[in-house]
C-alpha cells in the first residue's frame, strides 16, 4: 500500500478554493482503506486499536468508530473526545504514565475496557475508586532496538514508561492483596517509527516470550497482552514502506508460538497504531507569501509554519513536500520559512520543489497523525488552521479556523484570595 501523495494534489487545490490557507486536509477514502488492509494482516485473536494522540479530531474518531476500532486514549480530554465521537467505555483504553484526578473521575463514572497501569501510586488509586478495574501492566523490559531501525526507541532504557520487571514480578505475587483492581496481562510500547517488520516483529517476541516466563513464575494466566504501536512510515527520500506482507506472516509465527504455551492460551492480542493508521491520510497545506534568495539559498515564505507543524519542520528535518498549485518546472533546494519571526521556523533542510513563486499553493504530506495536535497554537499569537475532510465528493469542514480568539478565551483577571 503506497502512502504517496493521499490527499491528492487535485483533492488540496479544490480544498484550497473553497477555504483559505494554511489548513489540514484528510481523506476518509483512505482512512478507511488502511484500517481494513492493517486489519486484514492480523491473525485471529488480534485486536486493532486506534491511538487517539495521532489525532483526536471528533470526525476523525468517529471514523475509526465505524470501523470497528477500540480508541487507546492517554489523558482525559481524549476520553472525552472519544466519548463524543460515540464510542463506548468498553470500547475504550486508558493509556498514559500518569492518571490524574481528571482521568479517574471519568474511569470511576463510566468504565473502561483496560488501564495499562505504570505505577504503584496508580495501582493504590484504581484500588480505591470502588468499582472494579481490568488492568495490565505496562512492563519495560530489557530491549535494545537499533536506532536505525526506530525513529525514538522508549523501552530498555531510561525512560519514564512502565514498571521495571522486577517491579511488576512484585505486584504479580502480591495481586491478591487487591480487591479492585483486576490484573488481566502486560502492556509495552517499543519505540516510534519502526521501520521493518523484522525489527517489530523481534521486540514483539521478546516481549511476548517474557509475559510466558513472567506470568508461569507467578501462576498466572494473562488474558491481555498489548504490544503497543510504532509501526513506521516514510518521510525522507528513500525510506521504503513498512511491509504489510512480511508483518502479517510475522504475527501469525508469533500466534503459533503463543499457541505452544499454556500460559499464553488464554490470551488475545492488541496493536494500537496510530501514525500509520493516521499519517499518509491527511496533508498539511500552506500558501507561499514571498520568495528571495539569502547567502546562495533560495527562500520561499509561507503562511504555514512551525505554530501548526511543528514535526515536519523540528523533529522529521525531511518530509515529503509537493507543489499543490503553481507552475511546475525542474525540482531545486529551497528552504521553506514560515511567518513567525524565530529562527526555529524554516525547515532545516532544503526541500526539492519547482521553484516557488508568489501565490504557489504547497502541501506538507504524511500530515495525518501528530499535526494539528503538535502545534506551537499560541506561539507569537498566530491564527489557527482549519481542517477539512474530504469524504467521498463532498468537503467537511470539521474544525474552524480561529483567527484571534483561541488567544484569549482563557485569560482573566481573578483575585485567588477569599
Amino acid at each position: 500500500m503506497t502512502t504517496a501523495a493521499i490527499p491528492s494534489a487535485a483533492v488540496l487545490s479544490a480544498a484550497a478554493r473553497l477555504i483559505p490557507t494554511p489548513f489540514y486536509c484528510y481523506d476518509a477514502g483512505a482512512i478507511r482503506a488502511r484500517y481494513a488492509a492493517l486489519k486484514a494482516a492480523l491473525p485471529r485473536g488480534w485486536n486493532l486499536f486506534y491511538a487517539a494522540k495521532a489525532n483526536p479530531n471528533i470526525a476523525i474518531l468517529r471514523l475509526y468508530r465505524v470501523a470497528g476500532a477500540v480508541a487507546e486514549c492517554a489523558s482525559a480530554g481524549e476520553m472525552l473526545a472519544c466519548y463524543q465521537a460515540g464510542f463506548k467505555p468498553e470500547n475504550m483504553v486508558l493509556s498514559g504514565p500518569v492518571k490524574m484526578e481528571r482521568e479517574l473521575t471519568l474511569v470511576k463514572r463510566h468504565g473502561v475496557r483496560m488501564i495499562h497501569a505504570e505505577t504503584v501510586e496508580e495501582l493504590a488509586a484504581l484500588e480505591k475508586l470502588g468499582r472494579r478495574v481490568n488492568v495490565a501492566l505496562r512492563i519495560n523490559i530489557d530491549l535494545h532496538m537499533a536506532p536505525k531501525k526506530a525513529g525514538r526507541v522508549m523501552i530498555g532504557g531510561k525512560d519514564k514508561f512502565g514498571f521495571s520487571p522486577a517491579e511488576a514480578a512484585r505486584l504479580l505475587a502480591e495481586r491478591g492483596m487487591f480487591r479492585n483492581v483486576v490484573f488481566c496481562g502486560f502492556h509495552m510500547y517499543m519505540g516510534t517509527q519502526i521501520k521493518t517488520p523484522s525489527a517489530w516483529i523481534s521486540g514483539a517476541r521478546a516481549f511476548m516470550r517474557y509475559a510466558a516466563a513472567t506470568s508461569r513464575a507467578h501462576g498466572f494466566w494473562p488474558i491481555y497482552i498489548n504490544f503497543g504501536g510504532g509501526l513506521g512510515i516514510p518521510y525522507k527520500a528513500g525510506d521504503k514502506e513498512f511491509d504489510l506482507t512480511k508483518f502479517a506472516a510475522g504475527l501469525k509465527r508469533l500466534s503459533s508460538e503463543a499457541a505452544r504455551d499454556e500460559h499464553l492460551s488464554q490470551a488475545t492480542f492488541q496493536i494500537e497504531p496510530g501514525r500509520w493508521l493516521m499519517g499518509p491520510c491527511g496533508a498539511y497545506v500552506m500558501t507561499v507569501q514571498a520568495v528571495k534568495q539569502m547567502r546562495g539559498a533560495r527562500f520561499a515564505i509561507t503562511d504555514g509554519g512551525i505554530h501548526h507543524a511543528l514535526f515536519p519542520f523540528r523533529i522529521s528535518r525531511e518530509f515529503p513536500a509537493a507543489l499543490v498549485k503553481g507552475k511546475k518546472g525542474k525540482p531545486a533546494p529551497q528552504i521553506l520559512g514560515g511567518p513567525l519571526c524565530t529562527t526555529l521556523d524554516q525547515s532545516d533542510l532544503p526541500v526539492l520543489l519547482p521553484p516557488l513563486r508568489w501565490k504557489d499553493v504547497i502541501a506538507i504530506h504524511n500530515s495525518g497523525a501528530y499535526g494539528y495536535g503538535t502545534g506551537m497554537h499560541y506561539f507569537l499569537s498566530h491564527p489557527l488552521p482549519a481542517e477539512i475532510l474530504k469524504d467521498g465528493g463532498h468537503y467537511f469542514l470539521i474544525r474552524e479556523a480561529s483567527p484571534s480568539a483561541h488567544l484569549f478565551q482563557h485569560q482573566v483577571h481573578s483575585r485567588l484570595e477569599k
